[in-house]
């Protein structure tokens, strides 16, 4: 017997889970895709905005050696934010172990699918601090800070993340996109799952490295991809895949 659900699951439009899952079948068409790719490799490039406004970070003199198993234990999602903006040691410590570019290779601390770096990281930060109020994007090789929106408006920010309702104070917004086309040249479908893997990836970096920081960093699921990508002046490529709350 055919119930209600039953058919209403078939007139649903395939999942990404459906349409990228492997099977003996499909394995030898990716197998196929990737050693296209490999034949024609391409070089690492990392994002950057010349001609907006550059706001170099500190260099670490001092090593960090933080505790992961106490990072682990004292990680929480809370709701009661700082609004102070971190300082930019702070601040430059966590980008640069978070997302940063190691060495000459140009690869980070998160895995990534055939190491083609397809993460960005930017944020938005409505306190006044020693930045100006705006939108930032990361340069994790030149390690520095590129101002590419100079409005941010708290509220308009937290109506496009429903699920931060519960959320007071926060002094900025954790926003990681991928770019599509880079892991999708390589992977076809399957390349869109790797970019969800490799952005959970990236956040629990940058909850783990705010735990040991003394700062806070709540990730959201419920937002306005569209919105938060046209605020970021994203190409239409680019799938904003994660966003968070800090201070």
């Amino acid at each position: 017997m055919i119930t209600q659900e039953d058919e209403l699951n078939e007139d649903a439009e395939p999942s990404l889970l459906t349409t990228s899952e492997l099977d003996e079948t499909r394995f030898p068409e990716l197998r196929d895709l990737v050693l296209a790719s490999e034949a024609e490799p391409t070089e690492i490039e990392c994002r950057s905005y010349p001609g907006y406004p550059r706001f170099p970070l500190p260099r670490l003199r001092r090593r960090f050696r933080p505790s992961l198993d106490r990072a682990l234990v004292e990680r929480r999602s809370q709701q009661c934010l700082s609004l102070d903006f971190p300082d930019a040691t702070t601040l430059s410590r966590l980008l640069r172990f978070a997302h940063g570019a190691i060495a000459s290779h140009r690869r980070g601390p998160v895995p990534s699918a055939g190491g083609l770096q397809a993460l960005e990281l930017y944020f938005a930060s409505w306190q006044p601090s020693w930045l100006p109020v705006g939108i930032y994007h990361y340069d994790r090789v030149g390690h520095y800070l590129s101002q590419i929106n100079q409005s941010c408006d708290a509220e308009k920010w937290k109506v496009n993340i429903p699920s931060c309702r519960r959320l007071t104070g926060g002094a900025l917004i954790w926003i990681i996109v991928g770019e599509t086309l880079r892991v999708k040249a390589k992977y076809g479908l399957r390349g869109e799952r790797f970019l969800l893997l490799e952005a959970g990836h990236l956040m629990q970096n940058l909850c783990l490295l705010s735990s040991s920081l003394g700062l806070v960093t709540v990730p959201q699921g419920a937002f306005y991809e569209r919105w938060i990508a046209k605020e970021l002046l994203l190409p239409r490529s680019d799938a904003v895949l994660y966003v968070a709350f800090a201070g």
